[in-house]
């Protein structure tokens, strides 16, 4: 909005025939295009800027200190108002990961799934957390005002509290209950929809999120892509495209795809990405010592089954399926791919049994079409099945398991608080192999840009991005000495660093394949490696597929064909509600 100024006499005139007043009818400013005929029944408090096109009514109390721009319908709102220098909840401290603090992570507008993880889990590097903390707070200082905006094109109807919130371009506000010290990013192309019974307090949402249902929210981030429904939270940071519905969330990081669906569903003081939680559930960090100072770390891709339970601590490797309840803090973290079942009040690993589960082929697919972020993403998503992250552990995990294997013949064998059966052990040895040859010859056969980097060594999983630890102790340095200096900075360092993603993969290949063969590979050995890697893919597709046609055997049509007596006419039925298109 530009050149505002104060109300003519006749236009204050019309407004108060129109159930209009104003604690001081000159701290009320509008724009070029402003009409009176749009504005009703309203009591406007402080500083209120009023652009063109407004269309205001119906509003209970007032609307108070308030930057109102072009195209915005406000309609039966209880109240509006800023009452303070407010930072609409940025800078409020979010207790995520750990309930009982020590990883705490501010809310930020410019909040990434990168950023956040590094603030969560670096604390031991104390200068980078404070040097990242201080960039924040003098970028939230530059926002700070006594007067709240709602961006052009935005629609509040119907609601009750707006206070302390600022509201972006193009969101729509409809029967929320509460809205307070809060941020409410949108854009036209990428509008936030936020509805009926919703309570926020302390919040920031990012752009394209959509919040319904009653949810109740405190202390929360709330990512690109992110739907929230029915659902309590607090502490909590949720990432792109992350899904949570009816159940409870406290000191959680849902990274990228964080689903949960179910009533009686308690996500708690954990770290999550690419998961999905099952009906009932849950964890405990509270050991009744020292109070709820535990943590759970699940790895990309997890499932707990419905009721699954695990007292934590607990680290989930990736892709494990968690089953029954977990009270002697697994860790899973080298064998990727595995299922945990509770037998007994034991845990029994039964390594490498999803890497033919159908179910994660079908994930792995389904998460890129998924992407509901539209514009500049902000958080980086590296969809690669096929990457060092995973090998390096399935690598680990193959050599503990042949370890294992060696020692005295045995029903089964104990492993960090594990057990497994020896025909287990042994299917697992089988897959992981076939896994090592798939994953080392598809990152050999991978585009690259040609930048020569080393990608040897550790792998992290920065909450979606896959990178060399080299390369975050890199990032980590050059914030310590001052290099980078701003957030954006990092953001786009991180970013940079995904662009050289496929070089560092190869690089990490070429160093393991040289360690098989005891010398730098040759093109024709790194050939027989990529043909091995299409063989392997192969024979595990096949095992995927054995396992999806389980869901055509005759156990499965139980229920269907209702009415039929012959098995002709059930097979039918099975077939066009399960199998339309085959």
């Amino acid at each position: 909005m530009e050149n505002l100024r104060n109300l003519t006499p006749a236009e204050r005139e019309q407004l108060i025939k129109q159930g209009c007043s104003a604690s001081c009818w000159d701290s009320i400013y509008v724009g070029n295009g402003f009409s009176t005929s749009r504005v009703r029944t309203c009591h406007f408090e402080g500083r209120v800027e009023i652009g063109a096109d407004v269309t205001i009514g119906g509003i209970t109390t007032h609307i108070k200190n308030y930057r109102i721009e072009d195209g915005v319908t406000i309609v039966g709102v209880g109240r509006l108002e800023c009452d303070c220098l407010s930072s609409f909840g940025e800078g409020v401290m979010v207790a995520t990961i750990n309930e009982a603090g020590g990883r705490e992570v501010p809310l930020y507008r410019g909040l990434t799934a990168q950023l956040g993880y590094i603030i969560a889990l670096y604390r031991h590097r104390t200068e980078v957390i404070e040097r990242i903390l201080k960039m924040i707070e003098q970028d939230i200082a530059t926002r700070r005002s006594e007067m709240g905006i709602i961006g052009k094109g935005s629609k509040i109807l119907n609601c009750n509290i707006i206070k302390n919130t600022n509201i972006g371009e193009a969101a729509t506000l409809d029967g929320v209950s509460l809205l307070s010290n809060g941020t409410v990013e949108s854009t036209a192309d990428s509008p936030t929809t936020v509805g009926i019974n919703v309570h926020m307090t302390d919040f920031v949402t990012a752009d394209g999120c959509h919040i319904d249902n009653g949810s109740a929210l405190n202390r929360c981030y709330i990512g690109q892509g992110v739907e929230l429904g029915n659902f309590t939270a607090s502490d909590s940071l949720f990432f792109a495209n992350s899904h949570c519905e009816n159940g409870e969330a406290c000191s959680i990081f849902a990274g990228p795809y964080t689903v949960s669906h179910h009533k009686a569903t308690l996500l708690i003081a954990g770290m999550f990405s690419f998961f999905n939680a099952g009906s009932g559930s849950n964890q405990s960090n509270h050991l009744f010592k020292t109070g709820p100072v535990h943590q759970g770390i699940h790895q990309r891709g997890c499932k707990f089954a419905s009721d699954a339970y695990m007292m934590l601590p607990i680290k989930n490797g990736a892709f494990t399926v968690i089953l029954g309840r977990h009270k002697n803090h697994p860790d899973t973290e080298n064998f990727p791919y595995s299922y945990l079942v509770d037998s007994q009040d034991i845990s029994l690993l039964i390594p490498a049994h999803n890497l033919v589960s159908y179910g994660t082929v079908r994930d792995i697919d389904k998460w890129p079409k998924r992407d509901k972020r539209k514009g500049d993403k902000q958080d980086i998503i590296n969809f690669e099945e096929c990457n060092p992250f995973i090998a390096e552990r399935l690598l680990n995990g193959l050599s503990i398991l042949k370890e294992l294997g060696a020692k005295e013949i045995s029903e089964y064998y104990n492993y960090g608080r594990m057990r497994i059966k020896a025909s287990m052990l042994r299917r697992g040895i089988k897959l992981y192999t076939l896994a090592r040859s798939k994953f080392i010859g598809t990152m050999l056969n991978t585009a690259r840009t040609g930048v020569e980097v080393d990608g040897s060594g550790h792998w992290i999983d920065v909450a979606g991005e896959y990178m060399p630890l080299s390369a975050m102790e890199r990032l980590l340095a050059d914030i310590e000495n001052g290099t980078l200096t701003t957030t954006e900075a990092i953001t786009q360092r991180l970013a940079y660093e995904n662009t050289l993603y496929a070089d560092y993969a190869h690089s990490w290949a070429i160093d393991k394949l040289t360690g098989v063969l005891g010398h730098t590979p040759t093109e024709e050995e790194i050939g027989r490696m990529i043909e091995m890697s299409i063989e392997a893919e192969r024979d595990l597709k096949t095992m995927a597929e054995k396992d999806r046609e389980k869901d055509k055997d005759n156990v499965m049509r139980i229920s269907y064909g209702i009415d039929s007596t012959s098995e002709e006419d059930i097979v039918a039925d099975f077939n066009a509600v399960r199998f339309p298109n085959t």
